[in-house]
């Protein structure tokens, strides 16, 4: 008999695609499920066939079900159920608790089906961080903290939280399974960068928001002898790009704004540091960064908003005041020190072992093979 896997991703499938944020299995570990089977809420995604490895092996199906938000959800729930309910899946998967993962709460409870739930973010310091920016999305997100991600989390037979800091936010929303499995890195496609660079290159790679601060790295290099590469796209391109100028460092930083997941590694193996100015409020361990531990890179980032949440990173990682000087300064020893930097960089290797991607594709493939059996 056939196992099937629904799926009811955080975005469509175009949105990762065109970040070039594709990976292999990442819907079907260890290729345990025969079928993979995507509800997407647009009206249109991406051609099936440039997506199809995040499926392994599986069978790939892209449903779009059109536009579902808090207005119309309750209107559109009965057809995305008949839909799930032809495709009769074993599992249903969310990815996150608000509307989707409404839906998906519905039609687990209306077919009997089983429900994992991924929570990749705290949504509880994302409504306090968007309060002031975007009052109206502030007010959907208090909605959806009363009456939306309770429902999904209490009824979850199962949920993964990709960062300890995500759990007590879990526990407070009635999860009744929590799973701590973290983002997979496949750290047999990076390796350490031997040959240093005449002039270092620091690397940063997020999405352009003002969310994760590039402004700060950018200023924290005027005065040091480095290169720096900024990887990523987003709305603050622009005003990054007339930072650069205006600061005169127009020769010294370059901007790529698409390079493929596939392709990543090629790209920190060139680097000699990597730094990070992400707001810790909002999220705790990047893959940026495990992508970098797994490069073998010094790495900078700012300090966490409690003191234990530092314990996943271990003691390899510079852990600086967000602000440029702070920056600055940790780049200027590491660049003038060759054994502290080369001991920051033995402490990395040594401890993104514990997030072998391989390790988290086990923990996934025998969480779905526990709900299987059951």
């Amino acid at each position: 008999m056939s196992k099937k896997l629904c799926v009811f991703p955080n975005d469509a499938l175009i949105a990762y695609y065109n970040k070039g944020e594709i990976k292999d299995r990442y819907f079907n570990p260890d290729n345990l499920f025969d079928e993979i089977h995507v509800i997407s809420f647009v009206n249109e995604d991406v051609d099936e066939e440039k997506v199809k490895q995040v499926a392994g092996n599986a069978i790939f199906k892209i449903h779009c079900v059109g536009d579902i938000n808090l207005l119309n959800m309750r209107k559109k729930k009965e057809t995305v159920k008949e839909i799930i309910k032809k495709i009769n899946p074993n599992v249903i998967r969310t990815y996150n608790p608000l509307v989707n993962g409404w839906i998906a709460t519905y039609c687990s409870k209306k077919l009997g089906i089983p429900l994992v739930v991924s929570l990749h973010g705290e949504y509880d310091r994302f409504r306090h961080m968007i309060k002031k920016q975007n009052f109206k999305q502030y007010l959907k997100l208090l909605y959806t903290s009363k009456f939306i991600e309770p429902i999904v989390l209490r009824n979850a037979d199962r949920v993964i939280c990709v960062y300890k800091t995500i759990i007590p936010y879990a526990k407070k929303m009635g999860a009744k399974k929590i799973d701590l499995i973290y983002n997979r890195v496949d750290l047999s496609k990076f390796s350490k960068h031997t040959t240093k660079n005449k002039i270092p290159l620091i690397i940063t790679v997020g999405r352009l928001i003002k969310q994760k601060n590039h402004e700060i790295i950018i200023r924290a290099i005027v005065g040091l002898n480095v290169n720096l590469l900024i990887i990523g796209d987003g709305n603050d391109f622009e005003r990054l790009e007339n930072l650069v100028k205006n600061l005169g460092l127009k020769d010294r930083v370059t901007f790529k704004r698409h390079i493929p997941h596939s392709e990543i590694h090629e790209v920190y193996k060139l680097a000699d540091i990597f730094a990070l100015a992400m707001r810790t409020d909002l999220e705790s361990l990047p893959i940026p960064v495990l992508e970098a531990m797994a490069s073998g890179l010094p790495i900078i980032i700012p300090k966490p908003v409690s003191s234990n949440e530092d314990e996943e990173l271990g003691d390899g990682v510079i852990l600086v005041d967000n602000k440029p000087e702070a920056f600055n300064e940790a780049l200027a020893k590491i660049i003038s020190d060759q054994l502290f930097s080369d001991n920051l960089s033995k402490k990395t290797l040594e401890n993104i072992k514990r997030f072998d991607g391989k390790i988290m594709e086990e923990k996934e493939r025998k969480l779905y093979e526990e709900i299987l059996q059951k």
